[in-house]
């Protein structure tokens, strides 16, 4: 009867959260948009079934080991965000092969256009031999050269991509056709330069804000960690938490770290980049 409370608790307090946070996408009357080389969050199949099913495993295993709903409800919430996690992490790592990956494009289309090569053969060279996080696009950019206007082609591959350092590059190029790539060599150096700079500035704070992410994580799970360790060695210890009323309070030590680390992150998350012509 306590599991099954507990996970109804669970799915309750979920779907409250997620009516809350999730953004909704928007429909876009686009012909025949490119495929994303990284499908977004919002429009993962089955996303609602995972965080459903992660909420209720996680809540099943503590209400059974621990016996409180309070804290079954708490780890099914945070087996539902789990997925999410997992997800912005794989997401932040592809944002920086792609902007590594644009750095390279860049001085290869700044050397080809040294040596008097082409934009657009330099740009089908690099579908074959381009920077692996890039080279999808890369291949479909070369295809779609040969069926369509150069500018058409350039907004799909910027749309596929869907980074600000391609964005930069993809509009750089698309003047360069229009006007003449007499200075393209200049530009490409200098949007090199940038790109490289960013993603190093990025690296760095990233490195610094490590030892501050790793403390936000331990005070918040401390008194957690705290509770079930005195749980599991002394249960009488903490016979007061059994009473609804003991509930509610265990409810709200652990909602208070959760906000507290919450808050932590947005403290020393960096500014997110802006698309350019989006």
């Amino acid at each position: 009867m306590h599991v099954v409370l507990s996970l109804t608790l669970g799915a309750g307090l979920l779907l409250t959260f997620l009516s809350l946070t999730e953004r909704r996408p928007t429909a876009t009357p686009t012909d025949e948009a490119p495929e994303r080389l990284s499908r977004p969050a919002s429009a993962a199949p089955g996303e609602l079934a995972v965080r459903v099913a992660a909420a209720a495993v996680s809540a099943a295993v503590v209400q059974v080991f621990l016996g409180w709903p309070a804290l079954s409800a708490g780890a099914g919430i945070v087996g539902a965000l789990l997925p999410s996690w997992y997800r912005g992490q794989r997401e932040t790592r592809r944002q920086e092969a792609v902007e590594e990956a644009v750095a390279e494009v860049v001085d290869a289309l700044r050397d080809a256009s040294r040596v008097g090569v082409g934009i657009e053969d330099a740009l089908r060279s690099l579908g074959r031999s381009g920077p692996l996080a890039l080279r999808p696009a890369l291949r479909a950019l070369d295809r779609d050269l040969r069926l369509m206007e150069f500018d058409v082609a350039i907004a799909r591959a910027r749309e596929a991509v869907a980074h600000p350092a391609f964005d930069m590059l993809a509009v750089a190029l698309v003047m360069s056709f229009r006007i003449g790539g007499r200075n393209l060599s200049g530009v490409l150096d200098g949007l090199g330069r940038s790109v490289r700079g960013t993603a190093r500035a990025r690296r760095e704070v990233r490195a610094q804000q490590a030892e501050q992410v790793m403390s936000a994580r331990v005070i918040a799970a401390l008194p957690v960690l705290l509770i079930v360790v005195l749980r599991a060695l002394n249960p009488r210890y903490l016979d007061v938490f059994s009473t609804p009323a003991g509930q509610v309070v265990l409810a709200v030590c652990l909602v208070l770290p959760a906000v507290g680390y919450t808050l932590m992150r947005r403290t020393i998350a960096l500014p997110g980049q802006e698309r350019v012509l989006r």
